[in-house]
């Protein structure tokens, strides 16, 4: 069950409700027909007692009072939050904060990088959801029966995720990893770095290529030990900038530029490749 909400004043009185709740599951449906064009069609929030659609096509402009997405004691809970945030942003003109990412969690949990959300719903609590609307046209009205359920499932086990995930993230001390890579996601999201190291190169193709075995070979291991994602962890793209920007910038640069968590797992051993 879910209740549909498409006008200011509904909205409103749903802000204050969502206001006072300690987590919330997001997601969103939305139309991009590039990077810059990005409109948000729907907005779903469960908050642990019901389910919420907020029709952003009717609901044009929310002003002050869709806030529970930019409070600091409301966790937003996501699975694989980029264009979420691209599409909320580009309703609100505002950066969602305190954000929680269930698919960045799995990771971190040793679990696949790319997992979507019904796999990871079907892998950890036994749910098979249906996929049938995933290429719907949102922007259409009125939506059908079919688009709101499908809408409704991908929040109802959101927190049920969330609350399964911070358990084993906080018994490994994971979950500080978790929200510096989410704050990294963010600033990334809405701030994006320029990397002209990839036109860079202060080694030898065979030296870099060399480097680069090396410091797979460190980070291969450092996973396997930490029962994290490799990919996640350091993908053989990050890699190879780490390296290039070591060279061109030095360690102590390179390292800022990552989260601290790796930085911390990695800074030693790669001082040893260097030599």
């Amino acid at each position: 069950m879910f209740t549909y909400i498409d006008n200011i004043d509904d909205l409103a009185f749903l802000n204050k409700e969502l206001l006072g709740k300690p987590h919330i599951g997001v997601d969103t449906e939305f139309r991009r027909t590039n990077k810059e064009n990005m409109c948000l069609a729907l907005l779903q929030v469960n908050d642990g007692e019901e389910v919420y659609l907020i029709d952003a096509i009717f609901i044009k402009e929310p002003g002050n009072h869709a806030s529970f997405l930019f409070s600091e004691s409301v966790t937003k809970i996501f699975h694989s939050c980029k264009e979420d945030l691209e599409a909320i942003f580009a309703w609100t003109n505002k950066e969602p904060v305190n954000v929680y990412d269930t698919q960045i969690a799995n990771s971190l949990l040793e679990g696949e990088f790319t997992i979507g959300y019904q796999g990871l719903v079907e892998k950890e609590l036994g749910i098979i959801l249906e996929k049938n609307e995933t290429r719907s046209n949102w922007m259409r009205r009125p939506l059908s029966d079919s688009q709101l359920k499908y809408a409704s499932l991908d929040v109802e086990y959101l927190i049920h995720l969330y609350e399964r995930q911070v358990k084993e993230l906080s018994k490994s001390s994971k979950l500080d990893w978790l929200y510096q890579d989410v704050e990294r996601l963010l600033k990334l999201t809405f701030t994006p770095l320029s990397n002209n190291n990839e036109s860079e190169r202060t080694l030898t193709k065979a030296q870099e290529v060399e480097m680069l075995k090396k410091l797979n070979e460190i980070i291969e291991r450092i996973s396997e030990k930490e029962r994290i994602n490799q990919t996640l962890f350091f993908s053989k793209k990050a890699q190879k900038d780490f390296l290039r920007t070591v060279f061109i910038k030095g360690l102590d640069f390179a390292c800022a530029d990552i989260t601290s968590w790796r930085s911390k797992l990695i800074r030693n051993d790669v001082l040893k490749i260097l030599g």
